[in-house]
């Protein structure tokens, strides 16, 4: 299941990904764009952590393909 996937009033915030270079499981905390195209989005990969790292994207469309963790929606 992809982001894509969730139904559209799901909020993101601490929705468990895959990050798609390494594959880790990431907590979903916010994200940017901005109307030339870049975007990201900051994510912990340990949802008690105030450390938040980004994933840089051109365009905020590209997180819409990003893996979910099995267990990411109860």
């Amino acid at each position: 299941m992809k982001i894509k996937d969730l139904p559209s009033f799901t909020s993101l915030t601490n929705i468990k990904f895959k990050h798609p270079d390494t594959g880790e499981t990431c907590y979903w905390y916010s994200q940017w764009g901005y109307p030339d195209g870049e975007a990201g989005v900051w994510y912990k990969t340990d949802p008690t952590s105030s450390q938040v790292s980004p994933i840089f994207l051109h365009d905020l469309k590209e997180a819409l393909e990003f893996d979910l963790v099995e267990d990411s929606i109860k």
